[in-house]
């Protein structure tokens, strides 16, 4: 075949000032290249322990420029964030740290560097407490081949000493118990900056000497637990690495309250669980202690159940009209004081005296106080009692004791309060027995003529 050279020799033209004709405009949308720390945030706030912190340059844009970063410390820099923060750092002494370059080549294609930024943590403990140090860092480049983001041409890393204390110093209020039971109680510690390179071991311990302390201090008036009461499952535990709490646990066995039935010592307990020492040296205990309180307040309450005294009230009277029925023995003990709950004795027969209920209150439980309510009428005409409790039932054979007795307080309300009835002899018992000794008024004439009466209810506090 025979080649026809001048139509070659046209169509090579023809390429040729086709492609004489195509621009590269691939960098026409590129900025040109930049330089910065990674981020807008200046403040980097490490734990000591760590050891490092790995400081990341960046270089953007159309990528065909080389630079050289410089690093250097900037007193200025520090002072402007002191002043824009509220903060008051210092600049870290250069004998507590090191860069591993303070110079930092980018060729033309390169878009990130790092820079490692170490410290000696025993050097920075040898500075003491008083003062936060920080090392301030400014980027800048070298013959200004480069413009510097003044965004982020700033960081300020701050080795932070790590602190630890108890979530809180007052732990919420727990209740002893009467029934045997051994209950439990916990508590966190904190750190507020994790250690990424390692575990803390924190040890702590039950310290009884600090009551007398917070008491001063707070204007309160605990007692320090007896021995035994409190323990702890263990004296120590772990900061996992990286982590910022860890558990602490123990255990109190209330029978230690108690000789037999007998409540030993009553009042508002407290117990001191301490920090005693840290697995690494520069740690700042913050709140050391955890006061446990343990109060004998519990509202203690019905509904319980009936045993005896089911035939004193108002819907057994013989002579009671229908709409009494309601108002039976057990509403003295049901746990209300609002209208429909309260216990109305016989009305229209003779009342005799003394009136003895006895209750199962379901499990065994001491009392504090007694609490016992009127009612909106027939006020003040039952007040002179005396209340037992036992640990067994066994009827007429029951082996009671005395906790309470004689005449409470009174004045006519509208409303009236729950009274107080002060306890005696502060004994355990499961079983309840509540006697009303006699009415307070002529029981021969007037409303509350045969010794009629009401009461709300009869209830307490303890445990």
């Amino acid at each position: 075949m025979k080649i026809n050279m001048w139509k070659l020799l046209l169509a090579g033209l023809f390429a040729s000032a086709a492609l004489a004709g195509c621009e590269d405009n691939r960098n026409n949308f590129m900025v040109d290249d930049t330089i910065s720390f990674v981020n807008e945030e200046q403040y980097a706030g490490v734990s000591v322990y760590n050891g490092k912190y790995e400081l990341a340059i960046l270089k953007n844009g159309k990528g065909q420029q080389s630079a050289k970063a410089l690093l250097s410390v900037s007193e200025t820099a520090l002072a402007e964030y002191n002043t824009a923060n509220g903060t008051n750092y210092a600049v870290l002494p250069a004998n507590c740290y090191k860069l591993s370059s303070s110079t930092v080549g980018f060729s033309d294609g390169d878009t990130r560097k790092f820079v490692e930024v170490t410290w000696d943590d025993a050097a920075i403990f040898a500075l003491g407490e008083d003062t936060e140090y920080a090392i301030p860092l400014e980027l800048t480049v070298a013959d200004d081949a480069l413009v510097v983001d003044e965004n982020r041409n700033v960081k300020i890393i701050n080795p932070k000493r790590a602190s630890i204390g108890m979530e809180k110093e007052l732990a919420t209020p727990f209740y002893p118990t009467a029934t045997h039971e051994v209950i439990t109680f916990d508590g966190n510690i904190v750190l507020d900056n994790a250690i990424a390179t390692m575990d803390l071991t924190v040890d702590y311990k039950i310290d009884n000497s600090l009551v007398d302390a917070y008491n001063q201090a707070k204007g309160t008036n605990y007692l320090a637990a007896p021995e035994g009461f409190a323990t702890l499952d263990a004296t120590s535990s772990q900061i996992a690495a990286g982590e910022t709490t860890a558990k602490f646990s123990g255990k109190i066995n209330s029978d230690k309250l108690f000789t037999g039935n007998n409540l030993d010592i009553v009042g508002d307990l407290l117990v001191p669980v301490r920090i005693t020492s840290t697995s690494l040296d520069g740690i700042t205990v913050t709140t050391e202690v955890m006061y446990v309180p343990f109060t004998m307040n519990k509202e203690l309450k019905g509904p319980w159940t009936l045993l005896e005294g089911e035939n004193n009230c108002y819907a057994r009277d013989p002579l009671a009209p229908g709409w009494a029925s309601g108002y039976t023995a057990d509403k003295l003990f049901d746990g209300e004081t609002t209208a429909g709950h309260e216990w109305i004795s016989y009305f229209a027969t003779q009342i005799e005296f003394p009136m003895t209920f006895v209750v199962d209150m379901g499990q065994r439980q001491v009392f504090t106080n007694f609490l016992i309510s009127d009612y909106t009428t027939h006020q003040g005409n039952y007040r002179e009692y005396e209340i037992y409790t036992a640990e067994e039932y066994d009827g007429a054979n029951t082996q009671w004791n005395l906790v309470a007795s004689g005449k409470r307080g009174y004045s006519w309300a509208a409303v009236p309060p729950p009274y107080d009835y002060p306890v005696q002899k502060y004994m355990a018992g499961r079983y309840l027995k509540f006697v009303i000794l006699k009415a307070e008024f002529n029981m021969a004439s007037g409303d509350f003529q045969f010794g009629r009466g009401k009461l709300a209810d009869v209830q307490g506090q303890g445990f």
